[in-house]
């Protein structure tokens, strides 16, 4: 596990508590070491596996543990606990990179309930597109990691038909001018 998910796994964590109003400088708390762990310039696995200190300043004893196991097993149980209060259609969603707490929300407030199936059809008919946070690439992302096992859908596919964000604008009065010169 990389410091980069180890990183979003604390920010899901922090804005889980957040949400159950947990403490707030337990929530601040947990987001200072999500930043500091993505300033690293060493992997927290190698040194959990290695049995040597983190190298965060000020890290308290029970958050150092959780990194420590969370680095070394790859999974933290009370991560899973806290995911185990919400709808089994965010479960599902938290576990795909790039979706947290609030956009699997998002997701399932627009959606409803989502089975798979459903979620590979909406992203079909570019529904999931229509979500704030959710674009065309984070579409293909999550129908990708929903469905590993399936070949990726045709390139001319509805929800991959546009590959960018491309704004267009109104060309301005300076422009026209040096297109006259």
């Amino acid at each position: 596990m990389n410091n980069r998910a180890i990183a979003q796994i604390l920010f899901n964590i922090a804005t889980l508590l957040k949400r159950q109003n947990a403490n707030p400088y337990r929530v601040r708390r947990y987001r200072e070491v999500a930043r500091a762990i993505l300033r690293l310039r060493h992997s927290l696995t190698e040194r959990a596996l290695a049995g040597k200190t983190l190298g965060i300043n000020k890290l308290g004893a029970s958050l150092t543990r959780k990194i420590t196991v969370l680095a070394a097993q790859g999974q933290l149980d009370f991560y899973d606990d806290l995911c185990a209060l919400l709808p089994p259609s965010q479960q599902r969603l938290l576990k795909i990179a790039g979706i947290g707490p609030i956009l699997a929300e998002r997701i399932s407030q627009e959606l409803g309930e989502v089975e798979l199936a459903t979620l590979l059809r909406e992203a079909a008919y570019q529904r999931l597109t229509a979500i704030w946070g959710v674009g065309p690439q984070r579409a293909d992302l999550i129908v990708s990691n929903m469905f590993p096992d399936d070949p990726p859908p045709p390139a001319n596919a509805a929800h991959s038909a546009r590959k960018s964000n491309v704004i267009y604008t109104q060309p301005t009065l300076w422009e026209y001018g040096q297109k006259a010169a």
